[in-house]
């Protein structure tokens, strides 16, 4: 697997190239440099020729396609009692989607279970992406998730790469769901509620912040009073009472006053259209309205398994050996 042949394979798949003089004006190679890596990644089945079209002057200007379909990738992210996946190829189009329940606090059987299923019954699959909620550092081990005993202190992304024998990406939960948002906005915060405590994904300039000890967006721990944080007032108050409301407000502001980010996502099963509405207006008391980022609903599900699946994709286009794995 060479640099080139990952720069050719981005050039097709994410900024959708198809002819040579295209690839090799944003690679800054030379023309016989690129017509022998498009002559190469041909013999390896990885891209194809296709009809000739008539550009302007009536000469046929040869396109290629990149044959997508013939690798997959896996993304699946663990929850407490459920796992969710989705198989996909390259190209980001769906292969297949589902959802697993399971009765278990041994999340590692019932994960390492479920992917010998899929990857016997998928063998085009090439790269793994994983999710979990818990803080994860750039090696794929899971620093802190207390409430997925089993996980916690582990080295999953080693593991299961060594097991499986593919490219396997680790990643926290809402790092993966702020992935996606952060291609649109200069600066993003995603915030999730849910079931194990509040969590924020973070990503400037497209990229997500983990901070020094990997613990960016661990907002649980941000103070209430001198006795509380605000995980714990989210845990004990009912949504939209008024200790809720101030909790999520504390988060908001906090972010205000340091990132500042164009824009803070809840999920829709978090907060109501009139629950954001309420929120700005209880934080622009405290702080300049026209600076506030902008408060907007997510869909954390289908965001959380677009950015595991963008994550797949990046590991296969930099990992994974031209003509891709042996199934």
């Amino acid at each position: 697997m060479t640099e080139l042949t990952s720069r050719t394979r981005h050039a097709f798949l994410v900024e959708h190239l198809d002819t040579i003089p295209a690839i090799r004006q944003v690679l800054d190679i030379s023309f016989p440099t690129a017509s022998k890596q498009i002559d190469q990644m041909i013999d390896a089945r990885e891209i194809e020729e296709t009809p000739l079209e008539l550009v302007r002057g009536g000469r046929p200007a040869k396109r290629y396609r990149y044959r997508a379909d013939r690798f997959h990738g896996l993304a699946l992210y663990l929850e407490r009692t459920y796992l969710q996946y989705l198989i996909h190829d390259v190209g980001g189009h769906l292969i297949v989607t589902d959802r697993l329940n399971f009765d278990s606090s041994d999340h590692v059987s019932v994960l390492l279970k479920t992917l010998t299923t899929l990857l016997d019954d998928h063998p085009s699959i090439q790269t793994l992406a994983i999710g979990v909620a818990g803080a994860v550092d750039t090696t794929g081990t899971i620093l802190f998730a207390p409430d997925y005993p089993t996980l916690d202190s582990r080295p999953l992304q080693q593991e299961l790469t060594e097991r499986f024998g593919r490219p396997v990406i680790v990643e926290n939960d809402m790092n993966a769901a702020v992935i996606a948002p952060a291609q649109e906005n200069e600066s993003a915060v995603y915030i999730y509620l849910g079931t194990n405590g509040p969590g924020a994904g973070v990503a400037v300039s497209g990229h997500v912040v983990r901070g020094a000890h990997h613990f960016a967006g661990e907002i649980s721990f941000i103070p209430f009073d001198e006795n509380r944080n605000v995980g714990q007032i989210l845990a004990e108050s009912s949504p939209y009472s008024d200790d809720w409301y101030e909790a999520l407000c504390r988060i908001i502001l906090s972010f205000s006053v340091t990132l500042n980010p164009d824009v803070i996502l809840f999920t829709a099963s978090d907060v109501s259209d009139d629950g954001l509405a309420r929120l700005t207006e209880r934080c622009a008391k405290r702080f300049p309205l026209d600076k506030l980022p902008q408060l907007r609903k997510g869909d954390w599900e289908t965001d959380y398994l677009d950015g595991l699946m963008q994550l797949s994709i990046q590991s296969f286009i930099e990992q994974i050996p031209l003509g891709g794995l042996a199934r």
